[in-house]
């Protein structure tokens, strides 16, 4: 994960807020976990990357930084597979 740049806002995303610090937001079937930049709380469980683009964003329910994938500096659309 990395921090949201200022003025990265999708006009087609969100944000995901973690209410409890001490359980994902996010639990998939991937093969990815995605903690939090500043202070490396756990987000996402088990998430597959074609899944945690840019315009899924997280913010830490213990540090209440915005996170988003690190890998997706581009908007790539997911495959229709």
């Amino acid at each position: 994960m990395r921090r949201v740049r200022d003025g990265e806002v999708p006009k087609d995303g969100g944000t995901a807020i973690q209410d409890d610090p001490d359980r994902p937001v996010f639990n998939g079937n991937g093969e990815d976990d995605y903690v939090c930049v500043e202070c490396a709380n756990v987000l996402a469980t088990a998430m597959s990357a074609t899944y945690m683009t840019r315009r899924v964003r997280i913010r830490c329910g213990r540090c209440r930084t915005v996170n988003v994938s690190a890998h997706d500096d581009l908007d790539r659309p997911r495959d229709a597979s």
